[in-house]
């Protein structure tokens, strides 16, 4: 039998007083008992969390940047422009997964650096066009094995926004003639690389992978801790979180943390003209598509299920808090649609493409929208532990 939120609340509630009668001694009883339903409440949220949100995501993100290796490699064989267009198109759903995983970089995307390694931008073209006169990887295997190991290590050669400078220019797909035998070379060991670090994150949330992955990441001499297991046993011996009340707050500043980073970092350095070259996915013309994948992330953690969703699942944290804390909730929730309308809504809606248009009014607008949302989410977060 399915239960909803309230239905645990109300179980827990009666569980916890039916032991609390005990404890005379306690300053405030009546705060245990409900600091404790809590716990055994926001105990399944995490659970959900972690199995519907964050699993799914790192998966569609391996398996996206799979076919993105598989499609270079293919490209590099055939030189056919059909090849090249399939590679873009991976790119850009690998592209859409990660941006959709931005609002849990806490846990192993930080604790392996792996979010600074396939993420930094901007692309170091310069240091790039220095490698490429200097080496020839394509042919030479010293030289290949010299660029395998800056891109293995770096941050500004590799990773996403190296494949989609090799791939993209100026919002299109390259002409596949344009591709230097170099180039190609470059761009399917990048790949390669956004691969394994894929591989990396969903390893480490969700315990395992298949053989083939899991061959790949012992030769990577890769051994992470399970995050996912920690996170769903939250409050227990062995868990990184000492309580299901403050993993579920670790859900909120995750959001928190990706919302302050569109709006001061991702739009405001150009927007403010604190750094007009710090624009993400430039190249491919994908920076108001990564914006608003950036909020959806927080909407499908919040709401406890992903995709194009229009209500809180039940057992998510939203769910959850509709009950405890309903006005503060619906002005999550209605912060939240007014920040993905003013990034990239029907209604509004910021003007495209970014890089050309980074000074334009609908920029403030979406600024605005997010920092009102980072307050409503301050908001939830506080009372949760208050």
């Amino acid at each position: 039998m399915k239960m909803n939120v309230k239905m645990l609340l109300a179980i827990a509630m009666m569980a916890t007083v039916s032991g609390m009668f005990v404890a005379c001694d306690d300053d405030d009883p009546k705060k245990e008992i409900e600091e404790t339903a809590q716990e055994i409440a926001l105990s399944p949220v995490n659970k959900q969390y972690v199995e519907s949100v964050v699993v799914p995501t790192y998966a569609g993100l391996a398996d996206a940047a799979e076919t993105l290796v598989s499609s270079l490699e293919k490209f590099g064989e055939s030189k056919a422009q059909g090849d090249l267009d399939k590679a873009g198109e991976a790119w850009k759903e690998a592209r859409k997964y990660w941006e959709w995983s931005e609002a849990f970089l806490f846990g192993a995307a930080s604790g392996y650096s792996i979010d600074p390694h396939i993420d930094t931008w901007p692309f170091d073209r310069s240091a790039f066009d220095k490698y490429m006169s200097k080496y020839n990887p394509s042919e030479d295997d010293d030289d290949a094995a010299t660029l395998s190991e800056a891109i293995a290590t770096g941050q500004n050669l590799t990773g996403f926004h190296a494949v989609e400078y090799l791939i993209f220019r100026d919002g299109k797909v390259r002409a596949a003639s344009d591709l230097t035998a170099n180039e190609t070379w470059f761009a399917i060991e990048a790949s390669n690389d956004l691969y394994l670090n894929s591989c990396k994150l969903l390893v480490a949330w969700k315990g395992e992978v298949s053989k083939d992955r899991q061959e790949m990441l012992d030769e990577a001499e890769f051994e992470a801790d399970n995050f996912g297991e920690e996170f769903i046993n939250a409050g227990q011996a062995g868990s990184r979180w000492k309580s299901a009340t403050l993993a579920a707050v670790q859900i909120i500043e995750g959001c928190q943390d990706i919302v302050d980073e569109v709006a001061a970092g991702k739009i405001g350095a150009a927007y403010t003209g604190e750094d007009v070259n710090y624009i993400e996915s430039p190249h491919a013309h994908n920076s108001i598509t990564d914006f608003y994948d950036n909020v959806m992330s927080c909407k499908h953690a919040l709401y406890g299920s992903m995709g194009d969703i229009k209500e809180a699942a039940t057992g998510s944290l939203l769910a959850y808090t509709a009950i405890t804390h309903s006005e503060k909730t619906a002005a999550v929730v209605k912060a939240l649609e007014k920040a993905l309308d003013e990034i990239d809504g029907p209604v509004n809606g910021m003007k495209r493409p970014f890089v050309n248009n980074y000074t334009d009014a609908s920029c403030g607008e979406a600024i605005e929208a997010l920092e009102a949302l980072d307050a409503a989410l301050d908001e939830l977060k506080n009372a949760l532990v208050e």
